[in-house]
Parts: structure tokens; C-alpha cells; sequence
């Protein structure tokens, strides 16, 4: 497959080519200005896939390697104006990481609270009395407080997985290596850039740049430093004079000054720490806004094409990145040109005839298709094309900011979400590519006096519909992008013990949790308003809080389960850590394995369909159900709970946070009214997450007289169950 796309990269690089060629004799020399500017912009995305082509051409994917012991590590926290809450979640991931270090918190607010948070948690806390040179130098004071060989890096909402510095410290065993680089992986599934497909996989705005664009660089040893999520050697910080200062990027500064002087970067594609990406538009634009401007900085301070020590390949790999801002002028060109087209009757070529047809076509549909081979799958590019549309004006501002070489301010990108709808102001750029498409098509159909060639006109109107319905899509997307709460929380599917004030005790099944409240469902008829306790089955040690039923919805279709909101009250603090600790390792892994990120490229479809067999099997109705439920562990007898995922007269599916011993098991299901107690054989089993923090998903087969009882409980489990899938043959 690998050779087919490369070949089909070089035919299309080729047509393009030869399509250019040709385009530069088709000029309309009497709209010189107008024809140059669109010709500029197809050169432009030319030269723009050589550099994306070149920076994928041969990914690499690496192993982690085990890591020397007796290293010193200290991990460094950078906050400004972050909330507490959202830092407690940073410092715990960080203080349990697996590997000996130091948490060191720099706090560039210098706030007592934080001070008080760290005390409790006990991480070092530093804060400095100038603030210069903003996250770059408060990075830089930190430097002076640490003699750790190592420094690892995480912002303010980047959680790490325990295993984080063992799985990258090994990579320090080669002496030239000065960084080593993860994903910036985002938890918070329904930001802003978060998609789901109709695959049910999850996409990103930024997954072609962590899943293959930095796979890409690192074959040319230029993966640089994004951020947060990363390891440095301190012996090569030193030899660059610390973080880079001057511009509000200072990790693809910081890299280039590296790099430049002989050290080596490794990217290693394991999302290893979550944080929060933006939840809506404006802190979207803002936080592109920004890195915009701190590579037109580094364009003035550092260029790449011009640093010296840089090899052809990294210069290449940095433009490449940097140059990405002045797409938003190529995008404006394709925006408004059938527009201008339309209205003024104006021809940007000469040869708006066959002769153009059997040129442009395969220029642009092989292009098409070479993208989306290239990019793997991850490119998307209709869903690529709306953020494009979203970000263009944004993309230009940042160019413009480098001709007004007006000094930037380091912003911290909000972390929290709003319930308020976009303002339609943020969105002026992309309702005038809307509006102007649309009553150009309008002018070309009812009122054009101009004299045209139909298809002309038929290509620009094909043209400006594009756009147009591109926009409204952005549009929509952008202003229906609505935060209902403050906190993301994580889809537990944990059981928990229920107990009111008049002392019944019942079985729920936790939704989502956070360290405020949770959404549960539960049987049983609970009051709102009145206090609550619940403890939650956590593996290991169970932990309780007492809190309030905000509100009980009306049951749902079956007339049997019911939904409930609980606010709690306050929680201890080591209630709280335990819950966190338990949303950012076992709900996270659980949450992130069910999300697909790997997806099929046009090629690999068309293989799949070619070899495609139809095999039927016969399958009892299979009823997808949540149940809560305990097995008995061999080993001691003690009782674990798990939830079911389906049920059929003969089988389960259940997932459960504790690993299952092989072979025959009880197993006891809580119904609407009593308990049903089954047993029957494990067949297979499958794990997701990390080794300490493992979910487990075990197919059951039920013994004979499990099936003659499931049998009699169909009729509930119709009930209770979304129509059943399977049942009689099947593909």
C-alpha cells in the first residue's frame, strides 16, 4: 500500500506540474492583477504539498526503550492564572508518576492559594518577582532552582499517565538526544476541535499534525518542542542558554536554537498526558492567533532558512510548519474569486474551454486523493476545509502582526467553558464568504448583463456554492458550540452505592463523574433535595461523599430506570484526589480505547470492498443493556462489580476495572426488582489502558441452567434494552 501511494504522490506532483506549466500561458493580461493573484495561489498550494508530502514521506514510529535508573528528574509545572481545581488534577498526575523526580510548580501569580495547594500535595512551589519574558522565563527561573539532568514539562491542564518518564527517559541513553516529544492528546472530547465521524471514530483538528506530521519531522530529526508533554536535557538547555526568549512560541524556538546546534529531537507517538483544548470559537482563533505570531517572530529573530547549523531537511520541516499562517491569503483568493468572477463578468484565464477541462480535473482530483492516501486517513479534508474556513482571517492577523512588528503578549488560552453561543462578530470573515457567494450565484442567474460562455458561469457558480456551503457549515458548527458545563466530566459506567436519609441502600450506575457531582441511573426512586451518601466501587479501596439530588428526570421509555444529577457537598481532600486520580486513569483509558482514531484512506476502502466476504452466522437476539452486577473473584471471594455492555439468552458482554480470573464464574446481575444470579464461562477478554490501570472488557457464555433462567427474563430485557441488534442471520 505504502509503494502505491508514493507512486500515486509522484503522478500527482507531476500533473500538477505540468498543469502549472501550462497555466502560466493562460494569464488575462487585461486583468493582469486579478489572474496573477489566483495563478499565486495555485503556485502556492504547490509548493505548500511538496513541503507536506516531503514531511510524511516516510514516518517514523518508535518503540519506547527501558530507562537507566539513578536519573534526576524534575518535573515543572508553569501556571499563571489557572484555577486551583484544575491545577490539582496536574500536580497529582504529576507527583505519581512512576519514576523518582521532583514536582516544582512555578507559579508566575504569585497566589497564596496555590501556594496552600502545593503545600497540601507537596510539590515544590517557586514563584518569581519579575515576570519577564512571560512562560519562556518563568521556565528559565525554574532552570535555577533545578540540577536534575532532566526536566520534563506540562501546562497547567496536562495530566500525565503514571508511566509517562519511564517510557521516555530511555531515549536519553543516546547522548545527542536534548528532547524528547508526545502527542498533546486532549480529553475533553466535546472541545472545539473534536469531531465525530461517521465511522464513530474521533478526530481532531490537530490529528494529521501528532499522528503523522510529527512522526514525519522526526525522520529528520526535526520533531520539535510543543509545549507541554515533553522531556529536555538539561546539558542541552544549558548549551543554548536556556528556554528561548522573545517571542510567544518559545518551545518551536527553543527547538530551532537545539537543533542548530547539533542536538537530536525524538517523537515518541504514545499519548502520554491529556489537557483541555479549546471549547469554543474564540479561544480557538485566539490560541491559533497566537502561535501565528510567534512563528512570523521567529521568522524576524530566528529564520530557519537561515540558521545556521540547521541540515536542508530541517529547514525544509521548519518552513514547512511556519509557513502554514499565510495560507489563510491562499484561502481569501479561493474564497472571494468566484465571487469577484461572477460579479464583474471579469475572466482570471484565458481558456475557459476543454482544453483547460482535461488539465484541470486531473490536477485537482488526483491531488485530492493523494492528500487523503498521504495523510493516512487522518487528513478529513471536508472536515479539514471547515476549520480552514474558520481560521483564514485568523491566520492572516497573525501575518500582519510580523509587518506591524508590534510587541505580542503571552495569553493563556481559557481552560473553562461557556455557556454563551459565539458572538457572530468572531465570525464577520467567513458571513462575507457566505453572503458574497450566495448573491453572486444570485447575480450570475437573475441579473448579470454580461455575455459568458455557459460554462463559465457554471464553474463559478459550482465554485462559490463550494464556498458558501463550506462557510455555512463553519458558521453553524461555530455558533452551536455551546458549553452546558463549566467541567468536562468523564463517562464512568461504574457501579456505586446509593444510601438516602431514611437509610435504603441502592445499586446505580455512575455516567460521568467529576470531583463536584455526577449523572447517574439507578432503579430505584430517589428524592431530589435530599441528602444523599455515595460510594463508589473504585478498584481497590471504595470512596464515599454525601451530596444532593439535584433533579430526578421522568423514566425512561422502559418505565424502570431513572435519571439523576447530584451536586456533592464538600468533598475531603482525599476523596477528591481519589476521584480525580480514578477519572484521569481508569475512565480516561476506558473513554480513549472507545474512541477509534484510526481511519481509512480512499485505497484501503476500495481494498476492503474488493475483499469482502459475506459470512452469516446465527446469533441469539442480542440486546444492548447497562446493568449493574458483581462476579466472585477466584483467588479470594471477594465480590467485584462490573457493568453489562449486551445480554442474549446466552451470553454477556461486561466491562469492569478488575482483571478476571480464566475459566467458569458467578456471576450476580441487580434487576429493577430483585437479583438475578447467573454462571457461566469467560471466553475472552480485552484490556485497554496502561498495567496498574487497566479496563477489561470479558465476553461471557452462560452454563444451561443460566440460559433457561435468562430465558425467562426476555421479555424484561426487551424492556430495558435498545432494539435488539443481531437476531436470526446476520453479517
Amino acid at each position: 500500500m505504502e509503494k502505491t501511494r508514493k507512486a500515486l504522490v509522484i503522478l500527482s506532483l507531476a500533473v500538477s506540474f505540468y498543469y502549472l506549466l501550462w497555466r502560466a500561458g493562460t494569464l488575462n493580461h487585461n486583468a493582469l492583477l486579478f489572474s496573477c493573484v489566483l495563478y499565486g495561489a495555485e503556485i502556492y498550494g504547490f509548493l505548500t504539498s511538496l513541503g507536506f508530502y516531503f514531511m510524511v514521506y516516510r514516518p517514523t514510529f518508535r518503540k519506547s526503550v527501558p530507562a537507566a535508573q539513578g536519573l534526576g528528574v524534575d518535573v515543572f509545572i508553569p501556571t499563571l492564572n489557572e484555577d486551583a481545581s484544575l491545577l490539582r488534577k496536574t500536580i497529582l498526575g504529576c507527583i505519581r508518576m512512576d519514576y523518582p523526580h521532583r514536582t516544582i510548580l512555578l507559579d508566575d501569580g504569585n497566589r497564596p492559594e496555590i501556594q496552600a495547594l502545593c503545600e497540601e500535595l507537596k510539590c515544590v512551589y517557586l514563584a518569581r518577582i519579575s515576570h519577564e519574558h512571560a512562560k519562556a522565563g518563568n521556565l528559565n527561573f525554574g532552570l535555577k532552582y533545578s540540577n536534575a539532568d532532566f526536566v520534563a514539562i506540562f501546562d497547567a491542564d496536562h495530566v500525565p499517565q503514571h508511566d509517562f518518564l519511564t517510557k521516555l527517559l530511555g531515549y536519553f541513553k543516546e547522548e545527542k538526544v536534548a528532547l524528547v516529544q508526545t502527542p498533546q492528546d486532549f480529553y475533553n472530547l466535546d472541545s472545539f476541535e473534536h469531531r465525530r465521524t461517521g465511522d464513530n471514530g474521533l478526530w481532531t483538528e490537530e490529528s494529521l499534525f501528532y499522528s503523522l506530521i510529527m512522526p514525519g519531522k522526526d525522520h529528520w530529526n526535526a520533531a520539535f518542542l510543543c509545549g507541554s508533554g515533553a522531556v529536555l536535557r538539561r546539558k542541552a538547555l544549558d548549551d543554548i542558554g536556556g528556554f528561548a526568549t522573545g517571542t510567544v512560541t518559545e518551545d518551536l524556538h527553543t527547538s530551532i536554537r537545539l537543533h542548530s546546534r547539533g542536538w537530536r529531537s525524538v517523537y515518541h507517538r504514545e499519548s502520554l498526558a491529556h489537557g483541555i483544548a479549546p471549547q469554543e470559537l474564540k479561544p480557538f482563533q485566539s490560541q491559533r492567533l497566537r502561535w501565528g505570531m510567534g512563528a512570523m517572530q521567529i521568522f524576524a529573530k530566528d529564520n530557519p532558512l537561515f540558521k545556521k547549523g540547521l541540515t536542508i531537511p530541517q529547514r525544509i520541516n521548519y518552513m514547512a510548519s511556519m509557513t502554514t499562517y499565510f495560507d489563510g491569503f491562499q484561502k481569501l483568493v479561493y474564497y472571494f474569486s468566484p465571487a469577484v468572477v461572477l460579479f464583474s463578468g471579469v475572466l482570471p484565464i484565458t481558456a475557459y474551454n476543454m482544453a483547460f477541462l482535461v488539465r484541470f480535473v486531473p490536477h485537482l482530483a488526483l491531488s485530492m486523493v493523494a492528500y487523503e492516501e498521504m495523510s493516512r486517513g487522518y487528513g478529513k479534508s471536508f472536515l479539514m476545509e471547515q476549520y480552514n474556513m474558520t481560521r483564514f482571517y485568523v491566520f492572516i492577523k497573525s501575518v500582519f502582526s510580523f509587518l506591524r512588528r508590534k510587541k505580542i503578549a503571552f495569553k493563556v488560552t481559557p481552560k473553562s467553558g461557556s455557556p454563551a453561543k459565539a458572538s457572530p462578530g468572531l465570525l464577520t470573515p467567513q458571513i462575507l464568504v457566505l453572503a458574497g457567494s450566495a448573491s453572486a450565484i444570485a447575480w450570475a442567474l437573475f441579473f448579470a448583463p454580461y455575455r459568458l460562455a455557459h460554462g463559465f458561469v457554471i464553474a463559478n457558480i459550482l465554485w462559490a456554492f463550494l464556498n458558501s456551503g463550506i462557510a455555512f457549515l463553519a458558521i453553524k458548527y461555530s455558533l452551536g458550540k455551546v458549553q452546558r458545563r463549566k467541567d468536562f466530566r468523564f463517562p464512568a459506567k461504574i457501579v456505586a452505592l446509593v444510601n438516602s436519609e431514611n437509610n435504603d441502600t441502592a445499586i446505580a450506575i455512575i455516567e460521568d463523574i467529576h470531583e463536584k457531582g455526577i449523572s447517574m441511573n439507578s432503579f430505584a426512586r430517589l428524592d431530589p433535595g435530599k441528602k444523599t451518601e455515595l460510594t463508589f466501587l473504585f478498584p481497590g479501596k471504595p470512596v464515599s461523599v454525601s451530596g444532593r439530588i439535584l433533579n430526578g428526570g421522568p423514566p425512561t421509555a422502559d418505565g424502570l430506570r431513572h435519571f439523576y444529577r447530584m451536586a456533592f457537598d464538600e468533598v475531603a481532600a482525599d476523596a477528591q484526589n481519589r476521584i480525580i486520580e480514578f477519572s484521569f486513569t481508569y475512565a480516561l483509558n476506558k473513554m480513549m480505547g472507545e474512541s477509534a482514531t484510526v481511519f481509512d484512506t480512499p485505497l484501503e476502502r476500495i481494498g476492503q470492498f474488493i475483499e469482502r466476504k459475506r459470512t452469516f452466522i446465527n446469533r441469539k437476539p442480542r440486546y444492548k443493556i447497562q446493568l449493574a452486577g458483581f462476579y466472585r473473584q477466584k483467588d479470594n471471594g471477594e465480590m467485584a462489580p462490573f457493568v453489562t455492555e449486551d445480554i442474549s439468552e446466552t451470553g454477556m458482554r461486561l466491562a469492569t476495572y478488575s482483571r478476571m480470573a480464566p475459566g467458569a464464574a458467578d456471576f450476580e446481575i441487580f434487576l429493577p426488582e430483585d437479583n438475578l444470579p447467573v454462571r457461566g464461562t469467560i471466553m475472552w477478554g480485552r484490556d485497554t489502558g496502561s498495567d496498574s490501570y487497566r479496563v477489561w472488557r470479558y465476553g461471557i457464555r452462560f452454563d444451561e441452567e443460566s440460559v433457561k433462567t435468562i430465558a425467562g427474563k426476555a421479555d424484561l430485557f426487551g424492556r430495558l434494552s435498545a432494539p435488539p441488534r443481531g437476531g436470526g442471520k446476520g453479517r
